[in-house]
């Protein structure tokens, strides 16, 4: 066989794998032969599509459930499939839907970015997740303390990048309005335009207030260091979605559990850069139908993901565009 031949071989085989895990992520059943063959228009007979079908399921990219019915991709054809694909572009409608959603969106980003789960899940009809970029790394904008109790205050740090977090910060002894007054004036001279980590130091210790005020600022300042080392937040929408997506009572039960687990889908969804694409046992779950595509978002101070959960058979091409559209916008409507 010559070179040009085993080309031709080559090129038929991936239109066949090609078709058939499209045929499938259509109709979620068995694909005959004469399902590829209508899909592909390929110049052949039915017997030779049936060999290049047997030829995959030798080499591991299709099973037969029943020796009378047609062939479903496995985890390592979805793979195939997926390494193959060309770029596809958004519909200028769903763009125009992503872009009008993200322009009329004034919210802080918490809300922001549970938003953006019902979009994604709008667009594509699967569950889906963000991950907000923590707190870790970002500008302080405006913080406040609110007087809960003789001796709790609730301290509210709001980020450049529209972040809120509140932690509630027990005082020593109890203060009266006017201390907290002037405890929030030197709070808000020392912190606000500054980054803050988890190892800020911003002197609250040191400035010239009364024991009582100082006392609360010691603590104050721990609190603003503990909402810094806050894991990133996770937002998760479309769970509504699942009884409509995996068929499998038992599955859908499975696939909530890992939603419910927050380190699972931080591992999930993180450590990439770009768009990824996780499928079946490359996810850290235990023989669950899944799959994963995600990508990054850039804000001024710092970045999360975003992402889309469904089976195996999700249309990825729908999918990845979605993301990647979702995504691009997040990041260009954090920026303005």
């Amino acid at each position: 066989m010559d070179d040009r031949q085993t080309d031709d071989r080559d090129d038929r085989r991936d239109e066949v794998l090609r078709a058939l895990v499209e045929e499938h992520i259509r109709t979620g059943e068995p694909v005959s032969s004469k399902n590829v063959l209508e899909s592909t228009g390929l110049p052949v007979s039915g017997a030779t599509i049936r060999n290049e079908l047997a030829s995959l399921e030798r080499e591991g990219f299709a099973v037969q459930p029943h020796t009378s019915a047609g062939r479903v991709p496995t985890a390592r054809a979805y793979r195939y499939y997926v390494d193959h694909l060309s770029p596809t572009k958004l519909h200028n409608p769903t763009q125009r839907r992503i872009s009008d959603f993200f322009a009329t969106m004034h919210v802080e980003l918490g809300r922001l970015l549970k938003a953006t789960t019902e979009l994604l899940t709008d667009l594509t009809q699967y569950p889906s997740v963000a991950i907000g970029p923590g707190a870790t790394g970002e500008i302080v904008r405006a913080t406040h303390l609110v007087q809960t109790g003789a001796k709790t205050a609730l301290l509210v740090v709001v980020t450049a990048s529209g972040r809120v977090s509140q932690e509630l910060c027990r005082l020593p002894e109890p203060m009266t309005a006017k201390e907290l007054e002037r405890a929030e004036e030197v709070l808000v001279r020392s912190v606000v335009g500054k980054e803050i980590s988890s190892t800020s130091d911003f002197a609250l210790r040191s400035v010239e207030v009364s024991a009582p005020v100082r006392a609360a600022l010691s603590v104050v300042e721990n609190a603003l260091r503990d909402a810094s080392a806050r894991t990133a937040d996770v937002y998760v929408g479309g769970t509504r979605q699942m009884a409509t997506v995996w068929d499998n009572l038992t599955t859908v039960q499975r696939v909530l559990e890992v939603l419910e687990r927050e380190a699972t889908l931080l591992s999930m969804l993180g450590g990439a850069e770009g768009t990824s694409i996780r499928i079946g046992d490359e996810l850290p779950t235990d023989d669950v139908d899944l799959a994963v595509v995600s990508t990054g978002y850039e804000i001024a101070a710092g970045g999360g993901r975003v992402g889309v959960i469904g089976p195996m058979r999700m249309d990825y091409r729908k999918v990845i565009s979605a993301v990647e559209g979702v995504s691009r916008e997040l990041g260009d409507r954090m920026a303005d």
